[in-house]
């Protein structure tokens, strides 16, 4: 087992929340096609996602994160895969951290933050991404529940669901923007500004 299984089993084990096996191999062979530069990702954790990410490309990663215990998870995570000097971690609620990126561009980002707050980020993010960029949001299908195949069982799952509806609609109905959603892990939604000459 190498230290990113052990990271996942440990995520698991603790019930923090990182991608599923499907989503890591996805991104893997994402970042080796496409050889990012720049990173930027939005939830950490523990650097389980963000480390997969680091392992298949030579770019730096950004990542914010608002977990303090988190933090001090995925440093010590980053130090033992000696990756340290790849990544800048960002402290805070994301809502206000991105609006500090201003003058920052990044080829792929990855969004696995707050699920309720999936819009308002996605408008924070937008002028971020390159002009040839993507953007990879993880969960939009939620168990099961967005696309009704699965009942909501928790009334503290309904907003998500309902934000994360309005997520997808608004990225596939954008005329600025080609995206799909691809029934990986729990669902991937994969955003790209469309070329100038199909606008």
């Amino acid at each position: 087992m190498d230290y990113l299984d052990e990271m996942e089993v440990f995520a698991r084990k603790n019930k923090i929340p990182v991608i599923l096996k499907d989503t890591r191999i996805f991104l893997e062979n994402l970042c080796k096609e496409i050889q990012p530069k720049k990173i930027l990702e939005v939830g950490m954790a523990i650097g389980y996602s963000g480390a997969v990410m680091l392992k298949s490309c030579n770019a730096f990663l950004t990542s914010c994160e608002a977990s303090v215990p988190n933090i001090k998870l995925a440093k010590q995570n980053f130090e033992k895969l000696g990756l340290s000097d790849r990544v800048e971690i960002v402290e805070g609620d994301c809502l206000k951290t991105l609006t500090k990126f201003n003058d920052q561009k990044f080829d792929l980002i990855f969004l696995d933050g707050p699920k309720g707050f999936y819009l308002e980020i996605l408008n924070l993010l937008l002028p971020l991404l390159k002009k040839d960029g993507i953007l990879v949001a993880d969960n939009v299908l939620f168990r099961g529940m967005v696309q009704g195949e699965n009942p909501i069982k928790e009334h503290r799952f309904e907003n998500t669901v309902k934000v994360l509806k309005q997520f997808n609609e608004t990225i596939l109905n954008d005329e600025r923007l080609e995206s799909k959603i691809l029934n990986i892990g729990d669902g991937l939604a994969i955003v790209k500004f469309k070329r100038r000459n199909e606008l």
